[in-house]
């Protein structure tokens, strides 16, 4: 029987945008019309997170701690609290915000850049582990490997954030001098978090008083809107209309650290173009 899978992350996001992957979530259709949820907790992931960040998977029971756990031909409430209904009325634009021309309800929560706001969810598509050299993006379950720490940055911040990343994506560092895995995975996060805390704040109150000296000499005036090639987001606006990339390669390409403003580029480009 031939099915449509489509494959994701549930990503709990906490205070201060440090992303945790805990949860593979599979959506599967089949040719006649039954279809199927999977979720597989993350439970290396979850065991990190203290209930300001995350408070379980709404409609899982995860204190029993199963390997999977399957919704058959009914919504899971994951997916119903978060997604559109047939019956909604603004339903054909929503669709068409994230270029869709059918109700996918997991491929609509992946592309779309709305946030359901009764917890700090973003649903992403899955990216397979990997081994890899740095410099590379973290994924749940990659192992990258670098000849020394010092190949990431001069700057700590920028160090510490990619031993975050490497730390709460359950990813795997082998460097000459040490190693992240899951021996000692939850006593680095501790660690390196509140490291990186410091350092972000430190950083952020370094800004804000260049702002106020700038301000005071009339200088400062705000953020500017970053440049993108007309040609290259045509070309990543095609790429995605054929599915050859993820939302998050394209912000990549793009040099966009948001969707909305990703989905906000789209729009403008469609509309002058």
């Amino acid at each position: 029987m031939k099915k449509q899978i489509v494959k994701a992350t549930i990503v709990a996001v906490d205070k201060l945008k440090i992303k945790y992957p805990v949860c593979y979530l599979e959506q599967i259709y089949f040719e006649d019309d039954t279809y199927r949820y999977e979720f597989k907790p993350y439970y290396d992931i979850i065991d990190l997170l203290d209930s300001s960040v995350f408070q379980g998977i709404p409609g899982l029971n995860l204190e029993l701690r199963k390997d999977v756990y399957i919704r058959e031909n009914k919504l899971p409430t994951f997916i119903y609290e978060r997604t559109p209904q047939k019956n909604r009325q603004d339903l054909w634009e929503l669709l068409d915000e994230v270029n869709l021309d059918y109700l996918d309800h997991l491929e609509w929560l992946i592309r779309t850049n709305k946030h359901y706001t009764g917890d700090n969810f973003i649903v992403e598509a899955y990216v397979p582990p990997k081994t890899k050299e740095y410099p590379a993006d973290v994924h749940y379950g990659d192992c990258i490997t670098a000849k020394n720490i010092s190949e990431v940055s001069k700057a700590n911040f920028k160090v510490l954030k990619f031993l975050l990343d490497v730390i709460t994506h359950g990813a795997t560092l082998v460097t000459n001098n040490f190693s992240i895995d899951a021996s000692n995975r939850k006593m680095m996060h501790g660690l390196v978090y509140q490291l990186y805390n410091n350092e972000l704040q430190a950083f952020k109150e370094k800004q804000r008083f260049g702002i106020e000296i700038a301000a005071k000499k009339n200088k400062y005036k705000g953020r500017k809107k970053s440049e993108v090639s007309v040609l290259l987001l045509d070309e990543i606006i095609k790429k995605r209309e054929r599915n050859e990339i993820t939302i998050d390669e394209a912000m990549k390409e793009l040099g966009i650290a948001s969707r909305r403003t990703f989905y906000r580029r789209v729009k403008e480009h469609k509309e002058k173009y």
